[in-house]
């Protein structure tokens, strides 16, 4: 990354008013003020897409696709007058997981920059190849999966004009009449923050158990569930601590509700533990987290208060931090790995901002 582009990332953490070092520098040495909640259903300045998968592309109806396809928009903030085409400058980073114990904790990072217009709109995709002539030229991420963040350029320090979605597909299908095909499809709207507004430690989210076997409880469509954690407490290229989560799953109620039924609203509390970002099978956390075991097909997780513990990188901050929850389901055929069919749900907060 050059130096300009590094200032400019620099510039948009410390107006995030949230202790996120999503490049290679040392934090100054100062406390930042008070923030209050940010608002993920209005235009922002920053712009976070939970989750990228930067894998070969698929066939789709006869034409290949890339797995991921960012979209970034800009509106004109309120209160604010525009002129007309307005260019708007978003400086972007690829943030990648790292893994604790392996390569220092370190969390791969690679940035650069789009310019596009008030009410306009680019799409592009993680695998660095242009979508079509409209595309801008970006960097492939540095990895197969992750999270992407932008920020509106320090010139234009209060730009609430941020809008964007990712659409992301599953792979080609191994058996049936779509082998060769990828028919999964999901999208997710990105999470925006506004100037000065900083994110929570807590995510609350609706779940499907896992059922990779047919049985009870109806119906029999089976399916795998999975979590996608980050944080933006993030150095990347640098070592990371790792983000703690405790987790609290209840199942839906199998029967009438009351406070005597013991079936009614079961908790599993279990644990997750992550690098920077993550996305893991809820089987995969705790293996009692399926249907036949949990008793029914759905529930919920409440998930936090994430919190960096100290574990190989004495340079990086501990204690509570942001956390960004995704909910991902794919469903089908045991053949094809599930991948018929496929979701995503962004998560709620609990509304207690980390400053």
């Amino acid at each position: 990354m050059s130096g300009g582009q590094t200032r400019e990332a620099i510039k948009f953490l410390t107006k995030c008013a949230i202790l996120v070092m999503a490049l290679a520098t040392v934090a100054p040495a100062f406390a930042l003020p008070p923030a209050g909640l940010s608002d993920s259903g209005q235009p922002g300045n920053v712009v976070i897409y939970p989750k990228f998968v930067n894998l070969p592309a698929v066939n789709v109806d006869g034409n290949v696709v890339p797995r991921t396809e960012i979209e970034i928009g800009a509106v004109c903030p309120a209160g604010i007058v525009c002129a007309e085409h307005q260019s708007v400058t978003v400086h972007f980073q690829w943030i990648c997981p790292g893994t604790e114990g392996v390569n220092s904790n370190i969390c791969p990072g690679s940035g650069f920059a789009v310019v596009l217009s008030v009410n306009g709109k680019l799409a592009f995709s993680a695998d660095g190849i242009p979508i079509n002539g409209n595309s801008p030229r970006v960097p492939a991420a540095p990895c197969p999966r992750g999270y992407l963040i932008g920020s509106a350029s320090s010139d234009q320090p209060n730009f609430d004009g941020l809008i964007g979605n990712a659409v992301i597909r599953g792979p080609n299908l191994a058996a049936g009449p779509n082998a060769g095909s990828s028919t999964s499809l999901s999208a997710y709207q990105a999470i925006t923050m506004q100037a000065n507004t900083a994110l929570t430690g807590v995510q609350v989210g609706d779940v499907r158990f896992d059922k990779t076997a047919l049985g009870a409880p109806l119906p029999n469509v089976l399916s795998e569930t999975f979590l996608v954690f980050l944080t933006l407490n993030v150095q990347s290229n640098r070592p990371n601590n790792p983000t703690f989560v405790p987790l609290n799953f209840y199942n839906e109620s199998s029967g009438l509700p009351s406070s005597t039924d013991p079936n009614f609203e079961s908790r599993l509390s279990t644990f997750w533990e992550f690098v920077c970002w993550d996305q893991v099978q809820l089987s995969t956390i705790n293996p009692n987290l399926t249907q036949a075991f949990m008793g029914t097909r759905k529930g919920l997780v409440i998930a936090g208060p994430a919190r960096k513990t100290q574990s190989g990188a004495p340079g990086d901050s501990t204690g509570p931090v942001t956390l960004i929850g995704l909910v991902e389901t794919i469903e089908g055929t045991a053949a094809n790995s599930f991948q018929e069919r496929k979701y995503n749900f962004n998560m709620s907060t609990n509304g207690v901002p980390i400053p």
